[in-house]
């Protein structure tokens, strides 16, 4: 066996193998033996079918995987031996033929492209990292006391249609759609004079409308009217709306029984004790936010500060490849539109991988069952759930379920390593702390 590498240029290789038969000939014959002590072949009993008659029906199946398998473990090795620093994973060299098993093999030669990559060396010591803060005032305290109350209000009939009123009654056009079910919120009301029509109305009262004014949008009048939206495109003149019933959103108020239901019984028995409760647990919801700003930042500030060289054409070819065996193609197109992104993500990658090895960076069970509670707490969090009312061991338990799926599994993990990461990068790298407010929290994904 032979194999040789001839640099295409800094940061592209193709690797040659040439391969004898002499080389994968005992491994063929080997692999044969094994197959026939437990192929089931008509005519004989298992295991006792005649060697040539094994290679004669399954011979080719066999050279295929043996000599496959010669290649990937002969690279592999090269690879590992030669030290190098390789880009995702070797591609076929452009122009290489697959091999043709239905015909007589004896000496292949193979070729591969691999991407290569400079070593990466990261000083911690000498970046610097914006940390943020979230600042919490009075006003965050107000909007968070309303989150933690918000499904604990109830909806009242009132007499007369407010600004927040919602609506039930009869709509109908004459020789067009009708629904004598229906329900609109003068809150989504987009045009103020087609409002005021229905401002001070009772319940028996009559309004006449322009629906397409009052809501422009197809998928409300399909909801309200309930056809689709496609007959929704063509609605259009005066409907009249025939009141049923009116009701408003009261918030709940702020007594000793909201208290117990938001963070249980006598936790707080005072609208200052709850106000400063609902600020405690805005400060621990910020924390998870602030997490991921960092995580954010930090990727941001090393890609800039390492500037990898990547090898654009091979790593450009490899999403092309990738992506027609995930059976997911993409077009060259779209490769170039989303390839700044595609950049970004392979360095960090790489980056983070380079960070992880030179400091023995790894996780354990209780690393990931960590990660796993906090992604937890995430998701109750984005679902509107009340943190506080929601028990420890019940956290837990859900987060021990996600771990059993395999494919939740794959994705804790690999979050679980890059949060340690970026852990590990906080204690080294120099950090500059910021105060923001919550409506500076968008800018900051947003910049480039």
């Amino acid at each position: 066996m032979n194999i040789s590498r001839e640099n295409v240029d800094e940061l592209t290789a193709i690797i040659t193998l040439k391969i004898e038969k002499a080389d994968y000939a005992e491994r063929e014959e080997a692999a044969l033996k094994k197959y026939a002590k437990h192929a089931n072949v008509p005519g004989f009993r298992p295991g006792k079918a005649p060697i040539a008659l094994i290679k004669r029906q399954f011979g080719k199946a066999v050279l295929a995987d043996e000599v496959n398998n010669l290649i990937g473990e002969t690279l592999s090795k090269y690879i590992e031996d030669n030290k190098l620093n390789i880009a995702l994973q070797p591609l076929p060299a452009e122009g290489q033929e697959p091999i043709d098993f239905d015909k007589e093999v004896n000496d292949i030669t193979f070729k591969f492209e691999v991407g290569l990559l400079p070593e990466i060396n990261v000083d911690l010591e000498k970046i610097s990292i914006p940390n943020y803060t979230i600042e919490v005032t009075d006003e965050d305290v107000e909007a968070q006391i309303k989150n933690l109350i918000a499904h604990l209000g109830t909806n009242e009939k009132v007499e007369t249609i407010g600004e927040k009123s919602m609506i039930k009654g009869s709509i109908k056009q004459e020789g067009a759609f009708s629904n004598e079910n229906a329900v609109i919120s003068t809150t989504v009301i987009k045009d103020e004079a087609e409002k005021a029509k229905f401002i001070g109305k009772k319940v028996g009262d009559v309004v006449a409308f322009d629906i397409k004014k009052a809501y422009p949008n197809e998928t409300e009048i399909s909801y309200i009217l309930s056809i689709s939206k496609e007959e929704a495109a063509n609605v259009k003149g005066d409907y009249t709306f025939t009141i049923s019933e009116i009701t408003e959103y009261k918030e709940a108020e702020l007594n000793q029984t909201t208290f117990d239901q938001v963070f249980g019984k006598d936790t707080v028995k005072t609208v200052d004790e709850f106000k400063a409760k609902a600020r405690e647990s805005l400060v621990e919801y910020n924390k998870l936010i602030e997490e991921d700003i960092f995580t954010f930042t930090t990727r941001k500030e090393l890609i800039k500060a390492v500037g990898l060289k990547v090898p654009e054409k091979f790593v450009k070819r490899w999403v092309k490849q990738n992506a027609i065996e995930n059976k997911r193609p993409i077009t060259d197109e779209e490769i170039e539109k989303e390839f700044p992104k595609i950049i970004d993500d392979f360095s960090w990658t790489e980056i983070s991988r380079s960070i992880a090895e030179k400091n023995e960076i790894k996780v354990n069970n209780d690393d990931i069952l960590a990660f796993a509670k906090k992604a937890t707490k995430i998701q109750f969090l984005q679902y509107g759930f009340n943190i506080n009312n929601i028990p420890a061991n019940l956290i837990e338990e859900y987060a021990v379920k996600q771990l059993q799926d395999k494919n939740q599994e794959h994705s804790i993990v690999t979050n679980a390593v890059s949060n340690k990461i970026v852990s590990f990068i906080k204690e080294k790298a120099k950090l500059h702390n910021e105060s923001i407010k919550r409506d500076d929290i968008a800018k900051i994904y947003a910049e480039d």
